[in-house]
């Protein structure tokens, strides 16, 4: 497949460049063709074959399982007070009904009915519809940002959940935001080699990195570089994984899947894996 145009779905957000950044940079040698999208954007194209490799949400994941299959030890996670999911609510509700989202990330969605029904039986709806960063749309009373929407929104501050610390609460586990899925058996493993060394060059020059990132995006470098370092994860190990399984298991409980997806991984993948350790 690498030898053929190989196209990838990535998305903008910036918690997505440790895994991304040296292909967009073309830091690393590649024959991609990339594209950026929602993470829900990339798994339509994905089931749709407009891309044959693509960052997605491990609810998507679980709607395509018997089809799809995920490329190991990459992926977005996070674990604590993080930034990368925030709900803000108007203060001194006493119930949450509502929250305004889009529809870019239906696992921080998903997550955060079940932070609710675990914690207040209750489960506020959805109202779909764009988001501003620290704004708090009329008729609703919360909206949920994630990514390049919630990290400029101070979490220790009245009116603000973070929805990873949430979700550890609740399971004690990791929230994972993204993995690499592909369809079955289609992966070749230089494809799946080129995936792991976009992230090991961020790795081994995370520093400059950081700080071009910093000054494109206009976010303060060791904000960025905490944010990174110490508050998400980009090398998914088995807890993350469990993370995954426990989000399916309560998904299944409350009625939002049909069955709790078997995760598989990419054999090409892993692999190449191999060789490379």
């Amino acid at each position: 497949m690498a030898s053929q145009s190989v196209a990838i779905g990535l998305i903008n957000d910036i918690f997505a460049q440790p895994l991304t950044y040296a292909l967009e940079k073309n830091s690393i040698a590649h024959p991609f063709t990339l594209r950026h999208s929602s993470l829900a954007e990339n798994a339509q194209q994905l089931a749709a074959g407009e891309v044959d490799a693509a960052l997605v949400s491990p609810i998507d994941y679980a709607k395509h399982s018997l089809e799809w299959e995920i490329i190991p030890g990459l992926g977005i996670a996070s674990y604590g007070v993080t930034g990368a999911a925030k709900l803000l609510f108007k203060k001194d509700l006493i119930t949450i009904s509502t929250i305004a989202s889009d529809l870019r990330f239906p696992t921080e969605m998903i997550v955060s009915q079940i932070v609710f029904i675990e914690k207040t039986g209750e489960k506020p709806q959805f109202i779909t519809q764009g988001v501003q960063p620290g704004i708090i749309p009329e008729k609703t009373d919360a909206v949920l940002l994630v990514g390049d929407d919630a990290l400029p929104v101070k979490t220790i501050q009245e009116g603000v959940f973070d929805i990873s610390e949430e979700w550890n609460d609740v399971a004690e586990l990791p929230l994972v935001h993204a993995v690499f899925a592909v369809k079955r058996d289609t992966i070749s493993p230089t494809t799946a080699a080129l995936l792991l060394q976009s992230h090991a060059y961020y790795q081994e020059h995370r520093e400059g990195i950081i700080q071009d990132l910093s000054e494109s995006r206009g976010i303060d470098s060791e904000r960025l570089n905490m944010h990174f370092s110490e508050e998400l994860r980009f090398t998914l190990d088995e807890l993350d994984i469990d993370g995954i399984k426990e989000i399916f298991r309560h998904c299944f409980f409350h009625g939002m899947l049909g069955e709790i997806p078997e995760i598989i991984f990419s054999q090409a993948a892993s692999a190449d894996q191999s060789r490379m350790n």
